[in-house]
């Protein structure tokens, strides 16, 4: 671990002096651009927060034995394959990004119908209008590729991308993640306070040395809700600041080299290292 925060610190000072060349630049640069797509590509990849919201009513049926709770499994494994794809959508839009704003070409080699088809036949259903904005999106990339779009047409896609991206980042995934899954931890905690707290006062058992391990386990599982909500908080600023810089390409993309907007990207680049940092620790 202090090896990968040394390599962080590393990566951190490389990109601040990125963002101080691409401001003393005269000529037209997008490295703030890239350095910021790059950085949202690796944020928008921690999707295993999906996996463990899809894995809750598997933990909660350890600690609540007379629950129901296979139903809800089924349905969280079939809405956590949804969002997946559509954040695999989102870090290819990023990564597409960030090969357009380095001159390189899009490699991009999705079919639209079929990944709409197969997150639009799950259960729970994802609304009609985030499977457009996916599907938008999408497209949008493989016009990209149809297209050999360069550094020059960055403006044009950030243009096209802006309208499915924000809908996607403010949408029903955010929803889930800051709702439905804060809710489930907040419930995951009373469930283990409860359930620990019972069989601490179980009378004549356990022993002195039994309870001594029950409050250990007590106190590993509480510890672990605690970082996935940390991570629940982490994810949400992820999202809000993807789509907080996003916004700020479209409303300069006519200017993209603007001061102003590298100072921003190169703020948000930072703030999205340090949710990073969190998620990777829980």
């Amino acid at each position: 671990m202090m090896r990968s925060m040394t390599q962080r610190r590393r990566w951190l000072f490389v990109i601040t002096a990125s963002c101080i060349l691409a401001l003393a630049a005269s000529c037209t640069d997008l490295t703030a651009v890239r350095e910021w797509s790059k950085t949202s590509l690796e944020a928008t990849q921690y999707n295993e927060i999906v996996t463990t919201y899809a894995n809750t009513p598997e933990r909660l049926k350890r600690y609540d034995s007379h629950g129901s709770y296979e139903n809800q499994i089924a349905d969280r494994k079939n809405q956590a394959e949804a969002l997946k794809k559509i954040l695999s959508t989102v870090s290819d839009y990023m990564a597409a990004l960030a090969a357009l704003s380095a001159d390189g070409l899009v490699d991009y080699g999705q079919d639209v119908d079929s990944l709409k088809t197969s997150i639009g036949k799950l259960d729970p259903k994802i609304s009609q209008t985030e499977l457009g904005a996916v599907g938008t999106l999408a497209k949008d990339m493989l016009d990209a590729v149809a297209k050999e779009y360069q550094a020059k047409q960055v403006a044009k896609i950030v243009e096209e991308a802006n309208g499915p991206l924000q809908l996607i980042l403010r949408g029903e995934l955010r929803k889930i993640v800051d709702q439905d899954f804060r809710r489930d931890l907040k419930s995951e905690k009373t469930w283990i306070d409860l359930f620990y707290n019972d069989l601490l006062r179980e009378e004549g058992r356990p022993s002195k040395a039994a309870k001594e391990a029950l409050k250990e386990w007590k106190e590993v599982r509480l510890e672990e809700n605690a970082k996935r909500m940390a991570a629940v908080d982490a994810y949400v600023k992820v999202l809000d600041k993807v789509a907080e810089g996003h916004q700020k390409l479209y409303d300069n993309r006519n200017k993209l080299d603007d001061k102003t907007l590298i100072k921003n990207l190169c703020s948000l680049v930072v703030d999205l290292h340090k949710q990073i940092t969190i998620l990777a620790k829980s």
